[in-house]
């Protein structure tokens, strides 16, 4: 040690080096944490984007599929269905009696969000992840495709939960 200084004057010349150096370290893991997470979005199929969900017809239609149904709406719950599904039903009224009886829980859902998509011969499969009131998570398949003049239809929903008297 040099003569006329002291051991604590010192140390205070070594920390700022510490300092320093933590902070440096700290910078060069929030930056490859950012890089990861860049990476992550840009290897995610584009249904998962944030920014195309809320541009994504399918999407879109059975938002507002399943607001419809929450909301009582009987009318346009049964023009979001297929030509084929109106034919089967004949009116909203017993489309509704259908859905009462066989899809309780998407009147009683608390919350949903979207998961995997498949295409098959022009029809997406849309997964979708949704809790009852009860907080289960329930799995619900909506079969999605485009009538003739090009608009999104629901061909069909399965709910996977075989007791739906808990929904």
């Amino acid at each position: 040690m040099p003569e006329g200084r002291s051991k604590v004057i010192c140390y205070s010349d070594l920390m700022p080096r510490y300092i320093i150096m933590a902070t440096g370290a700290l910078l060069l893991l929030c930056a490859f944490s950012l890089q990861a997470l860049a990476a992550e979005q840009q290897n995610a199929p584009p249904s998962y984007t944030a920014q195309s969900q809320l541009h994504d017809p399918v999407h879109q239609l059975i938002d507002t599929h399943v607001k419809a149904i929450k909301t009582r709406d009987a009318t346009q719950a049964y023009h979001l269905i297929s030509m084929n599904g109106q034919e089967k039903y004949g009116t909203a009224k017993l489309y509704w009696r259908d859905v009462r009886q066989n899809m309780r829980l998407l009147f009683n859902h608390d919350s949903y969000k979207f998961m995997g998509r498949n295409t098959v011969n022009g029809m997406v499969i849309q997964k979708v992840n949704m809790v009852d009131e009860k907080g289960k998570e329930n799995l619900v398949i909506f079969r999605v495709m485009q009538d003739q003049s090009n608009v999104w239809r629901i061909e069909n929903i399965i709910i996977t939960n075989t007791d739906d008297t808990m929904a």
